[in-house]
């Protein structure tokens, strides 16, 4: 079983993500709304990996992004608006589109903690 942080402003959208990594038998950190909640969460330990929400209400989870990347934990970005709107600096990263597909889910994430 693996930890994963959960990034998500949108409560239904966190709720369906959060039901298929739990059906995928891994424990929920947050999820969090805002990059505050985020960062807080990663002060009180490390998550095996992460999915971030590209944008969470007029905040971009870049500096999620950055101290995931600083920490080498691996993540993800989740967008409804494909590729372009993944942030500059980590276009390499995988990205699971929205809406969420289980199967979608399942694979980066087997991909993020193998």
């Amino acid at each position: 079983m693996a930890r994963i942080l959960i990034v998500e402003d949108e409560a239904l959208i966190a709720e369906i993500l959060g039901m298929y990594v739990e059906e995928l038998g891994h424990e929920i950190v947050g999820p969090a709304a805002t990059v505050e909640h985020a960062l807080s969460l990663l002060n009180d330990g490390r998550p095996d990996c992460a999915i971030l929400d590209c944008a969470l209400g007029r905040q971009e989870s870049t500096p999620v992004a950055e101290e995931l990347a600083k920490a080498a934990v691996p993540f993800a970005f989740a967008t409804g608006r494909g590729t372009d709107s993944l942030p500059k600096d980590f276009k390499q990263r995988p990205m699971i589109a929205k809406p969420y597909i289980f199967e979608d889910v399942e694979r980066v994430l087997a991909a993020m903690i193998s």
